[in-house]
């Protein structure tokens, strides 16, 4: 190396000193990675240096260029496509912090080009990079609409979690078109997280019958729940204990709500209820006979199980799924492998009707199956809805609740351990119970 380009590698290593387009220039093709590294990390270099640099074979060269605020929009456009998963990753935080500080001029300018790499960056192959542009985008107010719903109708949770809680972006209508998709767990309880969610959102939040949103909803003091709304929930509520607590501090609670919660709750529970300031003396009189009621009377009642699947099957519900379940078909939604991965998180609505349509059941057919913990019956409406003997094994146990032992497993060599004609018979037997007849002799 010559002594000139020496002094311009220590140059370059002092933090104040400034280097000229020149100079920058002529170390582009330093032999030694680490002089190059130091050059993209800078942010007072020409536009055009960097964006070359974004093409540096070195990974660590690209994804210093992917983190450096200085970076020109169109060395984002290259690194966007980047074979190399950090190097997007770190793009996809950086421009999070970009993004706001964009100048009218420099969005003008710029941010046809912003947003095509936002988008390339919220359609990438690999969850994590969606993620980070997920939480880089979250709590902006002025990222793209387009980019965050994008994120938002994500099927990785992980990606569309941050923005569905947290993005002042989605609008009530986006969030209700994307609960009507019927999203899974997570989704609805992110939604069910936000700050002051609308009273249409919760709605149709109660309307999925998803026992854990449901829960957060109840627990988020600031979403707003009409009194129809919490009427809907508070009839369920005897069979959820996870709502019980939530439902004794809801704020503005009027005395006919809590006087039916106290029906139901544990007595510690009617304790709090009468303990509260909003509630008028009358109402507080008759929570605290109601204490007394309980204490002296244990008439040995036990309410159901919180994840008893009679929760999923009462009739509003499965309404309400039916009509989920047949918008997702008409949108090529309704998949078999979608049902599969819904009944993964345990029996809602959803699984029933949404079995039911692939099946070509009527749904109260399939909540039979599913109420009388039938093993083969559970068969048959998989083998019906096109499913492996396999995945039935796996409805048999998440839908069915059939105990391991008792789970009718796929023949040696694969395939139903049952004739066809034995699967018919099991979906007539079922269809006729539900119809209230009696089920004709195999």
């Amino acid at each position: 190396m010559s002594p000139a380009k020496e002094r311009l590698v220590h140059m370059l290593g002092l933090s104040g000193q400034k280097v000229t387009y020149e100079q920058a220039r002529d170390l582009l093709d330093h032999p030694d990675p680490s002089v190059r590294l130091t050059l993209a990390s800078r942010d007072n270099l020409e536009p055009e240096i960097l964006y070359f640099l974004a093409r540096d074979p070195d990974i660590t060269i690209r994804r210093a260029i992917a983190a450096n605020t200085a970076a020109p929009v169109k060395a984002s456009l290259l690194l966007a496509e980047d074979e190399n998963e950090d190097v997007r990753h770190d793009l996809a935080e950086r421009l999070g912090r970009v993004v706001p500080g964009l100048s009218q001029d420099q969005q003008a300018n710029a941010w046809r080009t912003v947003h095509q790499v936002l988008g390339l960056l919220a359609r990438d192959q690999l969850p994590r990079v969606r993620r980070a542009l997920s939480e880089a985008l979250k709590s902006l107010p002025d990222a793209p609409h387009d980019i965050v719903l994008l994120l938002a109708k994500d099927p990785e949770a992980t990606v569309s979690a941050p923005v569905l809680e947290f993005s002042p972006v989605l609008t009530d209508e986006d969030l209700k078109s994307i609960i009507e998709a019927s999203p899974l767990t997570a989704q609805l309880s992110a939604i069910s997280r936000r700050i002051n969610v609308g009273e249409e959102v919760s709605n149709a939040i109660v309307g999925t019958g998803n026992v854990d949103a449901i829960t957060m909803l109840l627990k988020n003091n600031s979403a707003q729940i009409r009194e129809e709304t919490l009427d809907a929930i508070i009839d369920a509520a005897p069979r959820q204990t996870a709502w019980h607590e939530p439902l004794v501090h809801r704020p503005n609670l009027n005395a006919r709500a809590a006087l039916r919660i106290a029906e139901f709750v544990a007595e510690s529970l009617i304790q709090k209820l009468a303990a509260r300031t909003d509630i008028d003396a009358e109402t507080v009189t008759t929570l605290s006979k109601i204490v007394r009621d309980k204490l002296r009377k244990d008439d040995g009642k036990a309410g159901l199980a919180p994840d008893d699947p009679d929760a999923a099957l009462h009739p509003d519900a499965l309404k309400i799924a039916a009509r989920q379940s047949e918008a997702l078909a008409k949108a090529g939604k309704l998949t078999p492998a979608y049902i599969l991965a819904a009944a993964g998180e345990g029996v809602t609505p959803l699984v029933v009707a949404g079995l039911a349509r692939l099946a070509d059941l009527p749904v109260k057919a399939v909540a039979e199956v599913v109420r009388t913990t039938s093993a083969k019956g559970m068969l048959a409406v998989a083998w019906a809805a096109d499913y492996s003997a396999e995945d039935a094994v796996q409805l048999q146990m998440k839908v069915a609740r059939v105990t391991p032992d008792a789970v009718i497993k796929p023949r040696a060599g694969g395939g139903f351990d049952c004739t066809e004609a034995e699967l018919e018979w099991q979906l007539d037997m079922f269809k006729d119970i539900a119809d209230g007849k009696a089920p004709s002799p195999m």
